[in-house]
């Protein structure tokens, strides 16, 4: 597989199709696949055809909309710079796909996890198959933090409370969940995932574009509020650098329970 074949493109009438093509993989993302998004997500700017976007992953054998990180792509870097730059990196994909001129959504089924679920809560409109499952299980696995800007999304999506608790139970939020706290418009059969995702992008298309780019952007202005000067630095290399996160990264590929100590 290309590193073009692990984002295919389609184009339905006005609307731009982006999906994840790496289904043997649950399409977990690897960096070729992060270059090939900004690069998409900056084209549809240039592209006054483009009336609204459709993010979306390719169906294996399970539904999966984007499972986080590829593992294996964490095995050469080793410094605490070598991760912050990733962070970045995984950051300057979130803000390339919230400056998207046009609506943006985000059809989720399967494993919708870490840099999936963070590409997902950055789409202004998100449906879900009842198959998905959304989260961060990064006290159980990696062993890693969020960087601010990130947390401070999931907030504007879910709540202090409900982001709190969905980090601190490592566990998945299933479809009525995510229906309930309002983070998804609608839940539909599997079968119906893309075509509703098609319907709903072509009603966005005839709303006035104007009217929602000024709201988009209003809201990722009041958001950016909240995010306290000090930074993040600390709290990513701290993580980053631990022992405990060189334990979960190894973990995770031998596919073994972590050993936590705390350094």
């Amino acid at each position: 597989m290309t590193e073009t074949d692990e984002i295919r493109r389609e184009r339905h009438g006005a609307v731009e199709w982006v999906i994840f093509n790496r289904p043997h993989a649950l399409n977990a993302m690897t960096n070729a696949m992060e270059d090939r998004l900004i690069a998409i997500f900056r084209e549809a700017n240039e592209d006054p055809t483009v009336k609204a976007m459709v993010i979306t992953g390719a169906k294996g054998e399970r539904a999966s909309f984007m499972a986080g990180q590829d593992f294996s792509c964490l095995q050469n870097v080793h410094t605490t710079d070598d991760f912050l730059a990733l962070e970045q990196r995984g950051e300057e994909v979130i803000e390339a796909l919230e400056n998207v001129r046009v609506p943006t959504l985000a059809a989720m089924a399967g494993a919708c996890v870490g840099g999936g679920a963070l590409i997902a809560a950055a789409c202004d409109v998100r449906i879900a198959a009842p198959s998905v499952r959304f989260g961060f299980p990064i006290a159980r696995t990696a062993g890693n933090c969020l960087a601010l800007k990130c947390y401070v999304r999931l907030v504007a999506l879910l709540g202090f409370a409900a982001t709190k608790e969905m980090i601190f139970s490592a566990r998945l939020i299933g479809a009525p969940a995510l229906l309930a706290a309002a983070a998804v418009r609608e839940v539909v059969a599997e079968d119906e995932l893309l075509v509703r995702a098609q319907a709903i992008a072509e009603e966005l298309t005839t709303l006035a574009p104007l009217t929602l780019w000024a709201t988009k952007q209003a809201m990722h202005r009041l958001r950016d509020h909240w995010i306290p000067a000090g930074g993040d630095t600390d709290l990513l290399a701290t993580c980053y650098a631990s022992h405990d996160f060189q334990e979960g990264v190894s973990a995770f590929l031998e596919k073994r329970k972590p050993v936590w100590t705390g350094r």
